[in-house]
C-alpha cells in the first residue's frame, strides 16, 4: 500500500468515526443545555486541549431573576452559589436582561439582600479543539456526582434520562438519514448476467470473439448471475459443445464454444474472468427515508437477536465477536478503497450507517460508563424511591471504565491476530 493510500485511510478514519462520535455527544449538549444542566466545555477531538475557541452565552440565577451572561464574558473568579452581588444589564434583542457589569458584595449589608443572591452560576461553555483529532466530547457540571445547582447529578430524572438518551438518539437518526442517502444516490444491486473480464489469449472465449465486457446471461438454458454458475453448468459436461447466450451494445446473440478438459494452469475451462454486474437502484426522497427507517430497524433486530442466533447455532461465535478500533479502521479503509475505486459514495456511507448504529446501542448497554448504565442507575432510583449515593454511583461508573478500557484491549489484540475480512457487499465495487 502506497504512502497516500495509508494517509488516505488514516485520515477517512479520523473523519468517519470522529462524525460519529461528534454527533452522538452533540446529542447530549443540546439537550443537556434545554434542561437547564450547565455544559463546562464542548469539544472537538478529545484532551489535552489545544485551542480555546470561545466561550458561549451563559446564565446567572440572581434572586430568582435569570440573567443572560454574554458570550466571552469574564465572571468575577471568587463568585460562587451564595455570593451576594450588585449588577446591571441592558436589554439584548428578545428583551432578555443582558449582564454588563457585576460586582461582588462583602459583609453583612450585601449578604441581607436576597434579591442580589446569586443562587446559579453558568459562566457559558467553553469551545475547544483538542490534540486527539477523533470524534468530540461534552463536559456537563455534575456528572459523575453532586456538584450543585444546574449539574447533572441535581437534575430532574426526566432531564437526565433525555439527556441520555439524546446520543444514541442522535446516532439512531444519523444512520437513518446515511442510509437515505445511499438509497437517494444509489445502491449496487446484482441483475441478471455476468460480465466478462480479462480473457486468455487462445482460449475458446477467444476463439469464439469474445470481447471483455460482454455480458453473459445464459449459458445453454441456465440463467447465469455468477462465475459459479458457469462452472457448474461445465463440470457436468466435460468436453461438449455449449451455448452462451451473449449481449454486447444493447444486442444479444449466441455463441458455442467447447470448453477445454485440461485447460493451462490458471485459467479456466473457456478462459474467462467472470465478474458480478452490479447495478445501481436510486429511490426518491419519501421512498429513500423509509428505506432508512427499515435499514436501521432491521440493523437493531439483528443485532439484538444475535444471543438467539448463537444458542440456535445459526451463527458461529466468531461472527458475533465485538470489533475494536483497529477492525473498524480495516473495515473503514475498505470502504474508503472501494469509494475510490468505484466512484461511488455507497461503501462509505453504508459503513457509516452501520457504525452510527452500532455505537447507539453499544451505549444503550446496560454497562457501568455507559449511557445505558446511567440510565440504569436511574431506573434503580426511580424503583427504590431515593437515589443511589453520586459518589458510590461515580465510583461504579469509573470501575467500569476500567473494565471496558481492559476489554477494548483483548478485542484491539484479537482483531490484530484475527483481522476481519471486508463484507461481501464491497467485493463488486472494490475490484
Amino acid at each position: 500500500m502506497s504512502i497516500l493510500n495509508t494517509v488516505l485511510n488514516v485520515v477517512g478514519f479520523a473523519l468517519i468515526f470522529g462524525i460519529l462520535v461528534f454527533i452522538h455527544e452533540l446529542g447530549h449538549f443540546l439537550v443537556a443545555r434545554r434542561n437547564g444542566i450547565v455544559t463546562e466545555e464542548f469539544g472537538f477531538g478529545f484532551p489535552p486541549r489545544v485551542v480555546t475557541l470561545r466561550r458561549g452565552k451563559g446564565r446567572l440565577v440572581v434572586g430568582g431573576r435569570t440573567v443572560i451572561v454574554p458570550g466571552g464574558f469574564e465572571l468575577p473568579a471568587e463568585l460562587v452559589a451564595g455570593s451576594t452581588i450588585t449588577y446591571e444589564t441592558s436589554p439584548d434583542p428578545r428583551g432578555r436582561p443582558l449582564l454588563s457589569k457585576i460586582e461582588l458584595l462583602d459583609g453583612p449589608e450585601g449578604a441581607a439582600d436576597e434579591r442580589q443572591t446569586v443562587t446559579l452560576i453558568d459562566p457559558g461553555t467553553i469551545y475547544s479543539i483538542n490534540a486527539i483529532p477523533v470524534g468530540g466530547f461534552v463536559r456537563m457540571r455534575g456528572e459523575d456526582g453532586p456538584a450543585g445547582p444546574g449539574s447533572f447529578a441535581s437534575a430532574s430524572a426526566r432531564a437526565r434520562v433525555a439527556t441520555l438518551l439524546a446520543g444514541p438518539g442522535m446516532n439512531f437518526l444519523l444512520a437513518i438519514f446515511l442510509f437515505a442517502l445511499t438509497a437517494m444516490l444509489g445502491q449496487p444491486q446484482a441483475v441478471p448476467g455476468a460480465r466478462i473480464g480479462d480473457i486468455s489469449a487462445g482460449s475458446p472465449a477467444e476463439q469464439a470473439g469474445l470481447q471483455s465486457a460482454d455480458r453473459i446471461f445464459l449459458i445453454g438454458d441456465a440463467e447465469v448471475r455468477s462465475a459459479q454458475d458457469i462452472g457448474d453448468y461445465i463440470k457436468t459436461r466435460p468436453g461438449e459443445p455449449v451455448t452462451l447466450t451473449i449481449e454486447r451494445d444493447g444486442e444479444r446473440f449466441t455463441v458455442t464454444l467447447t470448453p477445454r478438459v485440461s485447460p493451462p494452469p490458471g485459467e479456466g475451462a473457456i478462459g474467462i474472468e467472470v465478474q458480478q454486474v452490479p447495478e445501481l437502484v436510486r429511490s426518491g426522497p419519501i421512498e429513500a427515508l423509509g428505506q432508512g427507517v427499515s435499514e436501521t430497524a432491521q440493523y437493531v433486530y439483528l443485532t439484538l437477536s444475535v444471543p438467539a442466533l448463537l444458542v440456535r447455532g445459526a451463527i458461529q461465535p466468531a461472527e458475533a465477536r465485538p470489533v475494536g478500533p483497529v477492525a473498524i479502521y480495516g473495515l473503514t479503509s475498505g470502504a474508503i478503497n472501494a469509494t475510490a475505486t468505484s466512484g461511488l459514495w455507497y461503501p462509505v456511507l453504508q459503513l457509516m450507517g452501520i457504525l452510527s448504529a452500532a455505537l447507539a446501542i453499544t451505549n444503550l448497554l446496560p454497562i457501568p460508563a455507559l449511557d445505558g448504565g446511567r440510565l440504569l442507575f436511574i431506573l434503580i432510583e426511580k424503583i427504590r424511591g431515593r437515589r443511589v449515593d453520586p459518589n458510590w454511583e461515580g465510583a461504579i461508573h469509573l470501575a467500569g471504565m476500567v473494565i471496558l478500557l481492559g476489554l477494548m484491549a483483548i478485542i484491539t489484540y484479537q482483531d490484530l491476530v484475527s483481522p476481519i475480512l471486508s463484507p461481501d457487499w464491497l467485493a463488486p465495487l472494490g475490484r
